[in-house]
């Protein structure tokens, strides 16, 4: 691993004068293509299992590209924290804060850090004060946003052109903006003093659950993707969406198969796979009991409508 002057002088940071990327220098240079850039520097890292503890002297996060398990991790304390990271699971170490890190297995994420002078001169165009301190998320929540810019950040430096660093340093400025807007003291998403999800996590949840219906989602998950713990996410997701989880998902899927079954252009089975059940019978009992319909009688009516 180079040390830091080393890094500056690099093909990561050529002809760009600004200070030492301590993140450069913690993921070595094996994991993947990296790229520093005038606020900060962008990362894909693979790695294999291993651990690392350091003090972070920029912001940085690092986005989840592919799901993983059992990761133990601390913040600022000696505290440890085990969890489970989705795809687009995102964790925030602020500068100045301390942290541990250890995985079992193969892991794939972006990192990416920006410098505290660069965030808080984000912040004095975001409101009248450059307060740029960062109130990080519990460990295993998802950020669909943050994993989207780490997906084109990740193309870029993976691409069979040359990065581009004005490209990057734009990512990178999307992403700080996003963490002022997201995670800080004004954005982070909770639940309502009324047992109801935040208007941020209902959102997430929404979308993840729109994208992911077909598939067998866990509570866990989707409270790491509301950003609250699992205990309270029921009863809060209730709260919003005026029904437990699982009946909502099952609406989903419902809505999707009879789509499908409109369009008669799949036969049942099909349809049932597609939409997230096990069989045709199980699509015909879970319509049977929900929408008082077969799937059968679903298509005819929307083909007579």
């Amino acid at each position: 691993m180079r040390n830091a002057g080393e890094a500056r002088e690099g093909g990561d940071s050529r002809g760009v004068d600004r200070t030492a990327r301590y993140v450069l220098d913690i993921v070595p240079e094996s994991a993947g293509p990296r790229r520093a850039t005038a606020r900060g520097s962008v990362i894909h890292s693979v790695r294999g299992p291993g651990s690392q503890t350091f003090l972070a002297k920029e912001h940085s996060a690092g986005i989840v590209l592919k799901p993983g398990r059992n990761f133990r991790a601390s913040l600022g304390s000696d505290r440890i924290t085990e969890y489970d990271a989705p795809v687009g699971c995102l964790v925030i170490n602020p500068a100045g804060v301390d942290s541990t890190f250890a995985w079992s297995q193969a892991r794939e994420n972006a990192v990416v850090s920006i410098s505290p002078e660069a965030l808080s001169g984000l912040a004095a165009h975001e409101s009248d004060f450059a307060d740029a301190e960062l109130d990080p998320p519990a460990f295993g929540t998802v950020d669909l946003k943050a994993l989207n810019i780490a997906r084109m950040i990740t193309a870029e430096l993976t691409g069979k052109l040359p990065p581009n660093e004005l490209y990057l340093d734009s990512l990178l400025t999307v992403f700080g903006v996003h963490l002022l807007r997201t995670y800080t003291g004004r954005g982070r998403p909770a639940v309502s003093s009324k047992g109801r999800l935040s208007a941020v996590g209902a959102r997430r949840v929404r979308e993840y659950l729109d994208e992911n219906f077909a598939r067998k989602v866990m509570v866990a998950e989707l409270a790491s993707v509301a950003g609250i713990s699992p205990n309270h996410f029921i009863a809060s997701f209730a709260g919003t969406f005026g029904m437990p989880p699982h009946r909502y998902l099952i609406n989903l899927r419902l809505d999707f198969a009879e789509r499908l079954l409109a369009d008669g252009e799949l036969s049942i089975a099909q349809v049932a796979y597609l939409a997230g059940f096990s069989d045709q019978s199980h699509l015909a009992a879970t319509m049977k009991k929900f929408r008082g319909r077969t799937p059968t009688n679903a298509g005819n009516a929307s083909v007579k409508d």
